[in-house]
């Protein structure tokens, strides 16, 4: 029996850290922020380059490459354009 207060002798590997390699759970929680983080930006990205893609592919299946005055009765004159000078 202990005095009141006085702490009790405990298994000391429950004093240790819980992983082999020791990683405390402030380091912890920066990792899986980082982790989190690239994970969405990597998502935003993604997202981004589809959509862009998307709209390219619908603009070139939409407007008739061979037949440009049907363009400019369209009235799409600039997707038929070679450069904007």
């Amino acid at each position: 029996m202990t005095k009141r207060g006085e702490p009790l002798p405990i298994n000391q590997a429950l004093n240790r850290a819980t992983s082999q390699t020791r990683v405390g759970p402030q380091r912890m929680d920066g990792i899986i922020f980082v982790c989190v983080t690239v994970f969405l930006v990597g998502l935003r990205v993604v997202a981004m380059i589809a959509l862009s893609v998307a709209c390219h592919v619908s603009a070139w299946l939409i407007v008739p490459q061979q037949q440009p005055e049907d363009v400019r009765a369209l009235g799409l004159e600039c997707l038929s354009q070679r450069s904007l000078l």
